[in-house]
């Protein structure tokens, strides 16, 4: 049972949860008292283990016992929960850096394809809110929403407004996985940018149509007075004029 024990730590298992897991594992199917009597912990203790194995998946319930029947599988239900949080731990995780001074306003230009990682860049730095207008949603994959899901975990609102489109639905609900507040309102054909903190605002403006494939122009500014006049004469009224995402059906 050494390399169980060894993959339940590798998961982030620790004390009661390995104990328990590893002697259910053995016997297959045995009650609290069973367990009690055959091992060295409290009652207490084997409940609580037993109790959150049990919301995983991993662990059965058959009347008064407890079972695993298959210990891969149950393994593998406690993979997923654990994934998400050791995801949620890497998105949230900024390295102290040399503060540099940066410019109140700036452009760039980039491809398409940057805009989900620039987006979760600036998700990642944000400490008390993000909101968005984003019609398409271009900016959504799997790197951003981890970042939107951390910053939820780690207290920031995070707020977005989107098109009502079909084929944005499935995104949508994503978002509202994650914690984000997810609205749709038809404001956001016309303007796509994020609100970072009240401080950063950055605009997102899709190039005239060309032969090659067209980039993104961005026009970022530090300034919360900008920031401030954008929240309280755009997003706010938007938002409150917009539909939640969980009452449109499509």
């Amino acid at each position: 049972m050494e390399r169980l024990e060894k993959i339940l730590r590798d998961l982030g298992l620790d004390g009661a949860l390995v104990e328990v897991f590893v002697y259910l594992a053995g016997k297959g199917k045995s009650s609290l008292e069973e367990i009690y009597e055959e091992t060295t912990l409290s009652r207490r203790a084997i409940s609580l283990a037993l109790g959150e194995l049990e919301s995983a998946g991993a662990v059965k319930r058959d009347g008064p016992d407890y079972a695993i029947e298959d210990a891969r599988k149950a393994l593998q239900a406690l993979l997923p929960a654990r994934l998400e949080e050791l995801k949620a731990e890497i998105y949230s995780y900024r390295p102290v850096t040399k503060k540099e001074e940066c410019p109140m306003v700036e452009a760039i230009r980039d491809e398409a394809t940057v805009v989900p990682a620039f987006t979760a860049k600036h998700i990642d730095a944000a400490l008390k809110s993000v909101d968005m207008v984003s019609r398409s949603l271009t900016w959504l994959d799997d790197q951003s929403l981890n970042a939107a899901r951390a910053a939820v975990q780690r207290g920031v609102h995070v707020r977005v407004i989107t098109y009502k489109h079909p084929e944005l639905l499935p995104d949508a609900r994503a978002l509202t996985d994650a914690g984000v507040e997810v609205r749709s309102h038809e404001y956001s054909k016309d303007v796509r940018f994020m609100i970072v903190d009240g401080e950063f605002i950055s605009f997102a403006i899709r190039e005239p149509p060309k032969v090659t494939q067209p980039a993104y122009f961005g026009l970022m500014i530090r300034d919360r007075g900008v920031c401030r006049n954008m929240l309280e004469y755009i997003f706010e009224p938007a938002w409150e004029d917009a539909e939640v995402v969980e009452k449109y059906r499509i």
